[in-house]
């Protein structure tokens, strides 16, 4: 299953908490948004430019909550890896 996260680009792994209010390093529901044209939109009416929208893959879910993620690429986040 995907969605769409905004991550903050200048500090790795942290996402903005729809919640909240704020960042979060801790990736949950509440940071999920369905479409990236949402998460673009959110971005330019709330946010900054240092802000993106990244693509998370909800890879397991399991009945006790438990449940594994990965996220697409985030260009400064993942700088090292090219």
């Amino acid at each position: 299953m995907k969605f769409w996260a905004i991550a903050y680009q200048f500090e790795e792994e942290s996402f903005y908490d729809f919640k909240q209010a704020e960042d979060t390093m801790d990736l949950t529901e509440s940071c999920f948004l369905p479409t990236k044209e949402m998460a673009e939109q959110f971005i330019e009416d709330e946010l900054s430019i240092q802000y993106v929208p990244v693509e998370i893959e909800l890879e397991t879910l399991q009945k006790n909550g438990i449940w594994s993620w990965s996220r697409g690429r985030v260009e400064r986040w993942d700088e090292d890896f090219e």
